[in-house]
């Protein structure tokens, strides 16, 4: 019998005597199925071995009346404080949104950074942590850095913090490419 998803994490956690949590066996006991508001599982690595407050998180939740699906897998690293949110992802030729400027021709070049105002946090944002970011993004495409201020997220670990993260927007489940994100990931966050 094929594995789910899960429990191939959940194999390689315990082989690699990572502590993992999930909510693969939580049930949703709403009486009308129509009502159910959110069809939700993830699976949280504590990475702490690696750095303090560092998860990798893989999340995939569906809210059926809103015809709306969240799938990723992420590398979350709790922060002090979060001065702004941003998304920011590798820029391509034909990017044409609204973009937050850094005054580096380097960065950006290099990626597109999306923002509710115009301010960065350059102990984020820097020349260093830009290149780092693009060599993990020539294996893992599509990825995307955030920064998070107050997390809503349906994940307990991530509830109420400020985190900065790298995500796809896909599970990663082959054990080699899982073990390069997990290290180039730590690696990336060390820099910040």
């Amino acid at each position: 019998m094929k594995k789910t998803s899960i429990e191939i994490l959940e194999s390689f956690a315990k082989e690699k005597g990572i502590k993992c949590t999930t909510n693969s066996s939580t049930r949703n006991y709403s009486l009308n199925q129509d009502e159910r508001f959110t069809s939700s599982k993830f699976v949280v690595f504590d990475l702490d071995y690696l750095s303090k407050d560092m998860f990798l998180i893989f999340n995939d939740s569906y809210t059926p009346k809103a015809y709306a699906s969240n799938t990723y897998c992420g590398i979350f690293k709790k922060i002090p404080e979060c001065k702004s949110e941003i998304k920011m992802s590798k820029r391509f030729w034909f990017d044409f949104r609204r973009r937050v400027k850094t005054n580096d021709s380097y960065i950006d070049k290099s990626v597109t950074i999306i923002g509710e105002d115009d301010k960065i946090d350059r102990n984020i944002v820097n020349s260093k942590m830009i290149g780092e970011f693009l060599e993990i993004n020539k294996v893992f495409e599509p990825l995307e850095l955030i920064t998070i201020n107050k997390s809503e997220s349906n994940v307990p670990v991530l509830s109420g913090n400020n985190f900065i993260a790298i995500k796809t927007n896909s599970w990663i489940l082959e054990s080699r490419k899982l073990e390069l994100f997990i290290e180039e990931g730590s690696k990336l966050f060390k820099s910040i």
